[in-house]
């Protein structure tokens, strides 16, 4: 290694066999101080001079000349030097040794030692942290995912308690509508109970009766008088109560007290087919539905060939058989009302169940179903069928019985509201609201309800609650009567 680094200058070979004394030569070990720039100081490894004469002059086999050798080889170094030199290094390891278990060395040790932990928990909980800060950012992630998803349903939310608002505020004014009507139908009911209670109180067969026509513009101040007098007695039962004979309607409901006029052959009765044997009254004339019937023929004047019922059902069936197309129908009871706002407007109910199968002659016709003039010949009658309805659109398609008629068939919004083949009834005029119909106990107008008594002596008069005055808009009811055509 010694000669490739660093050699001494090479002498060329001789030609000429040189002549060298060999004991002048040096023998030790060669002192030549290589170059190497890495390693300063460092001599050459040749141990021993040799010759070699295959180069000029006097140089070793480690390339380098003989005067940078030492002239003798050192001699062998003492047995017992080397021992005890042994024996100092290995004191001096025993005592390295020691120092290191429990002196300094052992303390060195240790804080080695614990650095090294705390270098292996530093690097340990860093990656902890990395990874729950991963974890955060992760989870801040899905935070603000989770807002922009509570913003758009806030959003969405909101929407809809906006429309829920609105529908709340429709339910409100629909509430008020409803109560406002509800109060109509209930003051309406009153008035109703009252006029019952007036007619109530009238024993009909004891009443002769006279008859107005509607025709005559004229009108007695006493009837106006008298029928005043019955509405303020059932307004006030306090009042004092006039006599039955004071009240002279204008129509009558059965036969005369002396008797009616016997009728001999064939008779003639004006009849009207009502839509549904539920309607309280006839319709008024010259109204659309009073139109509308009269131009479909459930208005008409019918001849009957005998006085038994069975004549006068064929005389029925015949007239209106186009309407009622084989079903059954009934006579309606017809009773001509007293108030003083109703005064000659029939009103109806349906034929008892125990008269329904009855013999409909001409008698039974006077008793229980027409109305009567004062000599007992029977004027007008009312019916229905038994258990169906008419609605306004199967008349509609009803072939035509009296011509001139077709304005009436304009769109009402009062009468023709989803009116369908199979809806309501066309005598259903006003909105069914069944759940404000009243009970039986309410209509009753019993006391507890804070209303006083005012006839604690007369055990035959009902005690009714104080009213206010019924709204006109809602008395479509009022009407003067019903015109026979």
């Amino acid at each position: 290694m010694s000669a490739s680094s660093s050699q001494s200058p090479r002498v060329e070979p001789a030609a000429t066999q040189q002549h060298v004394d060999m004991n002048k030569l040096p023998n030790g070990q060669c002192r030549y101080i290589l170059l190497n720039p890495e390693i300063k100081g460092q001599r050459c490894a040749c141990v021993g001079f040799t010759f070699n004469r295959s180069l000029p002059g006097v140089t070793c086999d480690c390339g380098h000349l003989s005067c940078y050798h030492i002239q003798s080889a050192e001699p062998p170094p003492d047995r017992n030097e080397v021992d005890v030199l042994k024996r100092r290094i290995q004191l001096l390891e025993e005592q390295l040794d020691r120092e290191n278990d429990g002196g300094l060395g052992g303390a060195l040790g240790n804080v080695v030692r614990r650095l090294g932990d705390l270098e292996e928990q530093v690097e340990k909980n860093r990656e902890d942290t990395d990874q729950e800060m991963k974890g955060c950012y992760r989870n801040v992630d899905r935070v603000w995912q989770s807002v922009t998803q509570l913003e758009k349903r806030q959003t969405g939310y909101e929407d809809r308690l906006d429309m829920f608002d609105e529908r709340l505020d429709g339910y409100d004014g629909t509430l008020h509508e409803l109560n406002d009507r509800m109060s109509e139908y209930d003051d309406t009911s009153m008035v109703l109970q009252e006029r019952v209670d007036a007619l109530e109180e009238q024993d009909i067969l004891d009443i002769p009766f006279r008859r107005r026509r509607r025709s005559s513009t004229s009108v007695s101040e006493s009837s106006k008088n008298s029928g005043q007098d019955i509405v303020r007695q059932s307004r006030n039962p306090s009042a004092t109560p006039q006599p039955a004979s004071a009240f002279v309607p204008d129509y009558r409901f059965g036969p005369a007290d002396n008797g009616p006029i016997e009728v001999i052959g064939s008779w003639t009765v004006h009849i009207s087919l009502l839509p549904t044997a539920e309607q309280p009254f006839p319709f008024e004339k010259d109204t659309n539905a009073y139109k509308r019937c009269l131009s479909r023929g459930c208005h008409q004047m019918v001849a009957v060939e005998g006085t038994d019922g069975e004549s006068f059902r064929k005389a029925v069936s015949k007239a209106f058989g186009s309407l009622l197309r084989g079903r059954d129908w009934v006579p309606l009871q017809a009773r001509l009302c007293d108030a003083a706002t109703l005064q000659g407007l029939p009103m109806l109910r349906p034929l008892d169940e125990s008269l329904v199968n009855g013999n409909y002659d001409l008698d039974f016709l006077r008793k229980y179903c027409a109305v009567c003039c004062p000599n007992g010949k029977v004027e007008s009658m009312y019916i229905a069928m038994r258990c169906d309805t008419f609605s306004w659109q199967f008349l509609r398609q009803s072939p035509c019985y009296l011509e001139g008629l077709e304005e009436c068939w304009v769109y009402d919004p009062l009468l023709d509201d989803n009116d369908k083949d199979n809806g309501r009834s066309a005598g259903e005029i006003l909105p069914s609201l069944p759940s404000l119909k009243r009970t039986a106990s309410e209509m009753s107008r019993t006391p507890s309800l804070n209303s006083t008594s005012v006839n604690d002596g007369n055990d035959n008069t009902r005690q009714k609650l104080p009213r206010t005055t019924c709204i006109q808009a809602a008395m479509e009811l009022r009407r003067r009567g019903v015109e026979t055509v």
